[in-house]
């Protein structure tokens, strides 16, 4: 059966709308709104499909389009319109050129973000590793029995630093180092006060002796104090306390366990506390200190009691530290617990015979008229050894005493 002929295009005028812009916009938007609709009606034309329908459907819509041509060439043909439209047009662009560099600039800082994010991960994980590492080092590095983390223990250990300090500093002394070494020494510790008003020249010069070799083993304790933590108490897992106490010459201490807390103590401790003077007027030359800077230990004897003294100086510190944890871990649990600590005496501190040891020793006589009050107060020159305490417990710190003459008044 033939389909009939597709009627003609109507030629209806498109709607006139008033030229200004809130009538032309009301005109666009009714001919958005039957454009869709001839477009839905074509869409329904083709199921089932009805050539009649959609040849009328399809004659909707191009009219429709038609219209919106026709009042797309009023907008742009009437005079005050166009400019409108370009002027709006331009700003419509200059809007889509600074979105776009806006959209730039943010996916810029999207890859920075990525990548700081990346570099702070990276971070984050080396931080954990090295905390990790300490923390073996601390906790792994140096094992101290808990029998010898005690107060009693870490006393005898005291002890017995204070006298190898004392023979090394002799040492130094004996091997004609005197001058050079309490030059080194004074830079740490005050000057001399006068003692005795009528001390005669044999008096004298004994009382100064005593003073460079109080001088120098104040030295000695400072500059082994002083060397940080991580060279005390840090080392491979297998060099535990005991292993490095055991030996009874310290050199061979050093030799077996040349990666220890101990090893790294000495290095750093005889470049502090031996002066090169010192090391140059026993040895002839400055060879120790090189062959310690590189890492070795010479067998020397010399070394062997600057090794001695710095091993009981070690141990000191590592029990120290130790007596500190359980203390902590008292406290923690509610134990309670006094903590330890060292101490010094300030320099013109007066004489407390409870935290204070005086060297040379005072008679018994003075010592009962200076606590009497029956004598001139004795002040603190400077302190040889530090005290330590220890809970309850209290070592004395040794000190060298004073009395300074009296300004006569006029």
């Amino acid at each position: 059966m033939e389909s009939s002929p597709a009627p003609a295009r109507s030629a209806r005028a498109p709607p006139t709308p008033t030229c200004t812009v809130p009538g032309l916009l009301v005109g666009l938007t009714k001919l958005f709104n039957l454009t869709k609709s001839g477009y839905v009606k074509l869409q329904r034309a083709h199921f089932p499909y009805d050539p009649d329908k959609v040849a009328l459907a399809d004659e909707a819509v191009a009219s429709e389009l038609d219209s919106v041509a026709a009042l797309q060439c009023l907008c742009t043909s009437r005079r005050g319109i166009g400019p409108l439209v370009d002027d709006r047009w331009a700003q419509v662009q200059r809007l889509e050129a600074e979105a776009r560099r806006r959209d730039a600039h943010i996916a810029a800082l999207a890859r920075e973000l990525r990548l700081l994010q990346r570099d702070n991960a990276r971070l984050s994980r080396q931080l954990v590793v090295r905390s990790r590492n300490d923390d073996r080092r601390r906790g792994a590095g140096i094992s101290v029995p808990k029998e010898l983390a005690t107060p009693a223990a870490l006393v005898r250990q005291f002890v017995a630093a204070s006298r190898s300090v004392c023979d090394f500093a002799e040492l130094l002394l004996g091997n004609g180092t005197c001058s050079l070494t309490t030059a080194a020494a004074a830079a740490s510790s005050p000057e001399p006060c006068v003692v005795s008003d009528d001390a005669d020249s044999a008096a004298a010069s004994d009382q100064a002796r005593s003073w460079r070799r109080y001088s120098l083993e104040a030295h000695l304790w400072r500059a082994m104090l002083l060397v940080v933590a991580e060279e005390c108490c840090g080392g491979d897992a297998g060099s535990s306390f005991q292993r490095i106490m055991k030996p009874r010459d310290a050199l061979d201490a050093l030799m077996q366990f040349p990666r220890s807390g101990l090893s790294a103590f000495c290095r750093a401790a005889y470049i502090a506390a031996v002066p090169p003077e010192a090391e140059a007027a026993a040895c002839g030359n400055l060879d120790h200190r090189a062959f310690v800077s590189r890492g070795g230990h010479p067998r020397t004897p010399l070394y062997r009691a600057f090794a001695a003294a710095a091993r009981s100086v070690w141990a000191l510190r590592v029990l120290m530290t130790a007596e500190a944890r359980c203390s902590e871990s008292e406290l923690g649990s509610g134990d309670g617990g006094g903590g330890v600590r060292m101490f010094y005496a300030g320099r013109g501190s007066l004489y407390a015979a409870e935290f204070m040891e005086s060297v040379p020793e005072l008679g018994a006589e003075e010592a009962r008229r200076v606590v009497a009050g029956e004598e001139e107060k004795l002040s603190v020159a400077f302190t040889v050894t530090p005290g330590v305490k220890v809970g309850d417990t209290v070592v004395p710190c040794r000190v060298l005493l004073c009395r300074r003459r009296k300004i006569a008044s006029f």
